[in-house]
């Protein structure tokens, strides 16, 4: 009972959830050129060193800023497109340590009426020894 555990850094998580933008991105040249609606879901999972921090350390409107950033340009896969932005989060905040991001195509053209079709990636930070 002498030795005490280390004290770790505890995990807190934000998220976005719904964000709504419009943008030129589908496998089919049409689908381009058209646009559509897409809707995203993200959450971030954080460690906080000190127990005085408070404030979430990841401010909302930057996150956003890089879901519009993505969006400026045409892209192909809606996969393609939720790793760019685990990525671009991972590189951004050290001490964001796993990503979950859904990206909705809503009323994908598929032929029969689907709420959305989504692809989902999550992403986490090596950890070193």
């Amino acid at each position: 009972m002498g030795s005490s555990a280390p004290n770790p850094s505890p995990r807190r998580a934000i998220g976005l959830k719904g964000i709504e933008i419009y943008g030129y991105v589908g496998l089919f040249p049409e689908e381009r050129k058209m646009g559509r609606l897409f809707r995203l879901n993200l959450h971030l999972e954080y460690t906080v060193p000190r127990l005085a921090q408070t404030a979430p350390p990841i401010d909302y409107k930057e996150v956003a800023e890089l879901v519009r950033q993505r969006f400026t340009h045409e892209g192909i896969l809606i996969e393609h497109i939720a790793q760019e932005l685990a990525e671009a989060i991972l590189a951004r905040w050290e001490n964001v340590e796993k990503v979950h991001i859904e990206v909705h195509k809503v009323h994908p053209p598929i032929g029969i009426l689907a709420e959305s079709a989504y692809a989902s990636i999550e992403m986490e930070r090596a950890r070193t020894a």
